[in-house]
């Protein structure tokens, strides 16, 4: 930081320098070079944190140019005006002084005694030192913060470095994956854990960190760290350099390892190893111990509901993405990994012999409420049955890629869904697409789906209300918003065209809900676009 008029004055016999106007800008004010300035129009030759010195000579019979001399200095950001008074100069003017106390700008009595040179010097030497101590103290913290990133101690590392310079705690807030972290001293934690990123940046000082216009993060003050240090923003510049080369770093080696873990993800997911143990050996590079039973989880982000997913994602999104999962899923679940398999992202979960799966699905759920809300995106997440080692990992991943397709079809909200919570549908899944399955539902419903006319939709829509209310004629009717009457017409007219003498009968209700079922299964179109006012 430059020495301001206040720390000038505290400089040897300049202690003895009266203050006669100006004085809120002494510690405005900062003094970058001191210049004598017997000449006239000395205003005109000024840049910018001078400390002008005169004799008052050129002032004693012609006060108007002092306070010209004043308002110039003043509004061309000089730092003061020291003026000897008595020998030529017997007072300042009183419309100096005003113009001075107007712009903050100090005036300076400088002793007669005082030589120029007793004044130049000690102040030269001190600017030099107060620059020599600024760069002294940036290389310090520079060549701190950069030990911290080589060596890869971490983000708290790097805030307890601040700390020390800031003397207070100090928090990181991660606008990537919403991690909080703290420096050894900081009293932010209780404060900030459970709090959204806004609120937090609301309520306390703060500085934001980007790349590339994209907020990685904010540093959060306990107070406003320019109220506490001189060098306040040469450290907060500095940690804002190292979080960035940390993140950096970070999204670099994470870059590396993906592409080699995508391969190994993929030819895994997909069969393509011939020698299991080739499997049980690659994994280990990724940290995955041989004995660990595992899950697969299955991530589709926006893909539920196919108008809320934006399909001209930049690369640097589906990265960061990526990235974010990664991170979060690798907090949540050591010894996780991730990939990306268009257009959802793939983790292997270990499941530890002291964890459940109960355990595991419902961190999952709390997972995926906390990447829904950070987001503010849609979130399917599907899980697989717990499988005995990485060999089974191809029907794991069959299975929640099954389990979404059935939720896509019956239209499901977004959430979380296991493999082992479907129920028929499951079974049914066998059947799906078979030439059993196709001349069951055709000779149960063929005559209904294959007619042409504007009824057969709605009577098809009513067929399933009917269906998912267990064949229950009044919730039904609420259902569907129509009357109980024209229900019952409408279960006649179906009656009519199936050929079927009563769907009051229990074996018929179940052949025509299995053969329903088997041909939601084979068709994604939605069926239950539910009318409010339309009578058939």
């Amino acid at each position: 930081m430059p020495l301001t008029v206040e720390e000038m004055l505290q400089i040897g016999d300049l202690k003895d320098v009266e203050v006669l106007a100006g004085e809120r800008g002494l510690s405005s004010r900062a003094v970058k070079t001191v210049v004598v300035i017997d000449v006239p129009n000395a205003g005109q030759w000024i840049r910018g944190g001078e400390f002008l010195l005169t004799s008052g000579y050129l002032f004693a019979d012609d006060e108007f140019s002092f306070i010209d001399l004043v308002d110039s200095l003043a509004q061309k950001n000089a730092a003061a005006l020291g003026v000897k008074i008595g020998r030529f100069l017997s007072k300042i003017p009183d419309e100096a002084i005003s113009k001075a106390n107007k712009y903050n700008f100090p005036i300076l009595k400088i002793p007669t005694y005082m030589n120029h040179v007793d004044i130049i010097n000690p102040v030269l030497s001190a600017i030099i030192n107060t620059q020599y101590k600024l760069l002294e103290t940036t290389e310090t913290l520079r060549n701190k913060f950069l030990d911290s990133i080589l060596l890869s101690k971490g983000v708290e590392d790097i805030l307890n470095i601040l700390e020390e310079f800031l003397n207070m705690g100090i928090a990181f807030v991660d606008n990537i994956l919403g991690i909080r972290y703290y420096s050894r001293n900081s009293g932010l934690k209780g404060a900030i854990e459970n709090s959204y990123i806004t609120e937090i940046v609301n309520k306390y000082p703060n500085t934001q960190i980007t790349i590339e216009n994209r907020v990685i993060g904010y540093l959060i003050y306990e107070k406003e760290p320019s109220y506490l240090t001189s060098f306040a923003d040469i450290a907060i510049r500095e940690a804002q350099r190292a979080l960035l080369l940390n993140y950096q770093k970070m999204e670099f080696a994470h870059e590396v390892e993906r592409r080699h873990r995508d391969v190994f993800l993929k030819d895994l997911l997909y069969s393509k190893f011939k020698k299991p143990a080739e499997v049980f050996l690659q994994a280990k590079i990724y940290g995955w111990d041989p004995t660990w039973k595992l899950i697969v989880v299955v991530i589709y982000i926006d893909n539920i509901h196919k108008e809320n997913f934006d399909d001209n994602l930049t690369n640097n999104s589906r990265s960061e993405n990526e990235f974010s999962l990664s991170q979060k899923f690798a907090a949540y679940f050591p010894g996780a990994i991730l990939t990306q398999i268009d257009p959802h992202y793939v983790a292997l979960i270990p499941v530890k012999e002291e964890k459940s799966f109960t355990f595991l699905r419902n961190k999952i759920k709390e997972l995926h409420q906390i990447i829904s809300q950070s987001k503010k995106i849609d979130l399917v997440i599907t899980l697989s049955s717990v499988k005995k080692d990485l060999l089974e990992a191809p029907h794991a991943f069959a299975e929640c890629l099954e389990t979404f397709d059935i939720l896509r079809r019956t239209e499901q909200k977004p959430g979380v869904y296991s493999w082992c919570d479907l129920g028929v549908e499951k079974v049914l899944c066998t059947l799906k697409g078979t030439e059993m399955s196709q001349n069951f539902w055709r000779l149960i419903l063929g005559k209904l789906i294959d007619r042409q006319d504007e009824s057969s939709s709605f009577l098809l829509q009513t067929l399933e209300a009917l269906i998912i209310n267990d064949w229950q004629m009044r919730p039904t009717a609420e259902f569907l918003h129509i009357h109980y009457n024209t229900l019952k017409y409408r279960i006649k007219k179906l009656e009519e065209i199936l050929e079927i003498d009563g769907l009051q009968e229990g074996k018929l209700r179940f052949e025509v809900t299995l053969a329903f079922m088997l041909y939601r299964l084979e068709h994604s179109k939605s069926l239950h676009n539910w009318p409010r006012s339309r009578r058939v």
